[in-house]
């Protein structure tokens, strides 16, 4: 049907080196008609992304330069998170964020309002009144970098204020209008998530006919937006979302495939530690009998080259991440 001309479109596969593909954008380009050259400028766009790439981050308290696969350590300052481990207050807090760094941790993440599925919204002075002061109180005293899970455009300005140096954004920069406007203004990096819904309402979302493609529209449009409030390239980092409007299926995919995300030409970031979808292979353990499970998880990740790696317990997944890289670069 597609020879004949009877389907007005069909996907097509294309198995060729990458000697070959290049050679095929420039052929593909000299024939400016049935869109073919816009097909030219996306294998082009894979084979760019696909090139092996250094990034290096921007903050107000210095660069990164993601070599490697680098640990993002959660501190939760929350009554309800998933995981009991990680909930963290004003006086605890300090002590998981020194551990984080004595451990090899690059980067803390702060939340003050828990996304795990089925959570309650609560609102922004609580927010603020949760995440602001242990903000303070750690960049007092770690150097590592600060991230603040917020989507909340106030509660991030006045993060960044106080000494945070990123912005992790599980709305993907959609539920504030104005969370781009600040990332802009401030000139800090920020994580887009992929998500469907509210973390109260996401499972009702988990169904996707076809679930890499959408994550690849969904960032592709997601970072011209970005761009468009003049949020800079070299800023973004994109993170799958695992457990987010997705069922363990889907998880498992999104793993497996994890590569495919690379294309896209930025740095990934995964958050798979303790989730659901460990227990259920473990046989129905909670969090707190996740740890082997999230460390196997951190090790195939770190081999498949994921740039940031968000995880609840700092020692033992920076463990498996030296242990992995001592085999790809010699010790």
């Amino acid at each position: 049907h597609v020879i004949t001309g009877k389907v007005e479109r069909s996907s097509v596969l294309i198995l060729a080196n990458a000697r070959q593909l290049k050679c095929l954008v420039d052929k593909l380009r000299r024939m400016p008609y049935w869109g073919l050259n816009q097909i030219a400028d996306e294998i082009k766009s894979v084979l760019e992304g696909k090139a092996a790439k250094t990034f290096v981050l921007t903050m107000p308290n210095g660069t990164l330069e993601l070599r490697g696969t680098r640990l993002m350590t959660i501190l939760n300052a929350t009554p309800d998170s998933f995981f009991p481990g990680s909930r963290v207050d004003f006086h605890t807090g300090l002590e998981h964020a020194l551990d984080a760094e004595e451990n090899g941790a690059a980067f803390i993440d702060i939340g003050g309002a828990s996304t795990r599925p089925g959570a309650a919204e609560i609102g922004e002075d609580e927010e603020l009144t949760r995440v602001i002061p242990l903000l303070r109180q750690v960049r007092e005293r770690v150097k590592i970098f600060i991230s603040v899970d917020t989507y909340r455009a106030e509660v991030a300005k006045q993060a960044l204020e106080n000494g945070a140096d990123l912005i992790n954004d599980i709305y993907g920069l959609q539920c504030d209008k104005e969370m781009a406007n600040v990332i802009a203004d401030y000139g800090v990096p920020v994580v887009i998530m992929h998500m469907r819904g509210t973390p109260a309402t996401m499972q009702e979302y988990a169904s996707y006919d076809d679930l890499m493609k959408e994550l690849h529209a969904y960032f592709v449009e997601r970072v011209e937006y970005a761009l468009s409030k003049g949020i800079k390239e070299n800023q973004i980092i994109l993170d799958p979302g695992i457990g987010f409007a997705k069922l363990p299926e889907h998880n498992l995919e999104v793993l497996r495939r994890i590569e495919e995300l690379f294309t896209l030409g930025f740095p990934v970031l995964v958050g798979h530690s303790r989730k659901s979808t460990l227990g259920k292979i473990l046989g129905g353990v909670p969090a707190e009998g996740r740890l082997f499970g999230t460390v196997a998880w951190t090790s195939y990740l770190t081999w498949k080259g994921v740039h940031i790696i968000r995880v609840h317990d700092t020692k033992p997944n920076a463990d498996a991440v030296k242990a992995v890289e001592a085999i790809r670069e010699g010790i």
